[in-house]
């Protein structure tokens, strides 16, 4: 006698095999590495130019994965529609993703306010005994806010490598931020796209186009 179908684990595993194009894996790892390049302080302090550059690079890194999702996973796996506990998931993670993001504008904000009157640097100083210590506070809540969202978009999108991806963005934060030394988070990005790369080489042959599909475009 056959199992009864279990419908929700069979809408998991066809959720989850839209992740086995890789392209998720090079789009962190990308956003890593242009972290890295664009965040990191320079000499001579920060300017415009690295707030408009790391945008421009997220903006393309985003239009990039995106495009690959149309014309590279589209084309072989076609278009999925899922039902409504997996979009009441998504609509729970922008939620969450959102209270994420106002805790970071305003940990960004007190920085830049911080630094704007002096007396309340000097006040924030007093609890602080040293730079490297402040540093520190700062690497770790950055890591803290990288780490746990990517944690949470992996357990609400059920992206299991998601999870190992969100703790290597943590250390590549931490340590960014910590020995301001772009090497270290440049080195955990190609790290994090490697799998990525060689899921797409797996998938790309896995899932060829057909000569009739190429005709009709």
């Amino acid at each position: 006698m056959m199992n009864p179908i279990n419908l929700k684990e069979v809408e998991r595993k066809a959720f989850r095999s839209t992740y086995q194009d890789g392209l998720w894996d090079i789009y962190w790892g990308l956003l890593v590495i242009c972290m890295a390049l664009f965040i990191y302080r320079p000499a001579d302090g920060y300017n415009a130019w690295n707030t408009i550059t790391m945008a421009l690079s997220f903006l393309l890194l985003y239009g990039l994965f995106w495009a690959g999702k149309k014309y590279i996973t589209l084309p072989r796996m076609g278009q999925v529609s899922f039902g409504a506990v997996r979009k009441k998931k998504t609509r729970t993670l922008g939620i969450i993703l959102g209270v994420f993001v106002l805790i970071h504008v305003g940990v960004v904000g007190l920085s830049i306010y911080s630094w704007a009157n002096p007396e309340v640097s000097t006040i924030l100083s007093s609890f602080i005994k040293s730079p490297r210590s402040e540093l520190l506070i700062v690497a770790s809540i950055g890591s803290l806010i990288v780490g746990t969202s990517m944690l949470v978009i992996a357990y609400f999108s059920d992206f299991l490598r998601g999870f190992y991806i969100g703790v290597m963005m943590a250390l590549a934060v931490f340590l960014m931020i910590y020995l301001n030394q772009p090497i270290y988070p440049i080195v955990i990005g190609t790290v994090i796209i490697l799998p990525g790369v060689v899921l797409l080489m797996r998938f790309l042959k896995t899932y060829p186009l057909h000569k009739e599909g190429l005709s009709n475009e």
